[in-house]
C-alpha cells in the first residue's frame, strides 16, 4: 500500500487533553501519533467521526503545551480516533514545528 499523507507523521507518547464542541468537560487521552496536519489519540471517551473539537497537547519538550483552538475527528475505531488540526494561533503553530523538529530527530 502507498501512504499518500501531505505530512510526515511521526509516532509519540504525549497526554492530550480535549473538549468537543457538544460537551466542554475536559477528557484526557494519550496521542501516539503526530504531524503538521492533526494527531491520532486513545481515548476512554466514545468520539464519533465528524466531532468538532479543542485540543491541548502537552508537548513537555517545549515548557508550554500546544493549543488547537478547532479541531475535528476525520476517523474513530475502538477508543482510537484521528484529529485534523484546523485553527492554530500563530504561536501554537511555531511550537508546534519545533515539536516535530525534535520528534524527527528522535525518529533518526
Amino acid at each position: 500500500m502507498i501512504e499518500c499523507r501531505e505530512h510526515t507523521r511521526y509516532p509519540v507518547d504525549l497526554p492530550v487533553f480535549f473538549s468537543t464542541a457538544d460537551n466542554t468537560n475536559i477528557r484526557e487521552g494519550l496521542l501516539y501519533d503526530i504531524s503538521a496536519g492533526g494527531c491520532a489519540v486513545t481515548s476512554a471517551i466514545p468520539i464519533h467521526p465528524g466531532t468538532g473539537m479543542k485540543l491541548l497537547i502537552q508537548a513537555t519538550d517545549l515548557g508550554s503545551p500546544i493549543t488547537v483552538h478547532a479541531a475535528a475527528v476525520r476517523w474513530a475505531n475502538h477508543g482510537e480516533f484521528g484529529v485534523e488540526f484546523l485553527n492554530l494561533t500563530d504561536l501554537d503553530r511555531s511550537r508546534l514545528q519545533r515539536y516535530l523538529h525534535i520528534a524527527s530527530l528522535t525518529a533518526s
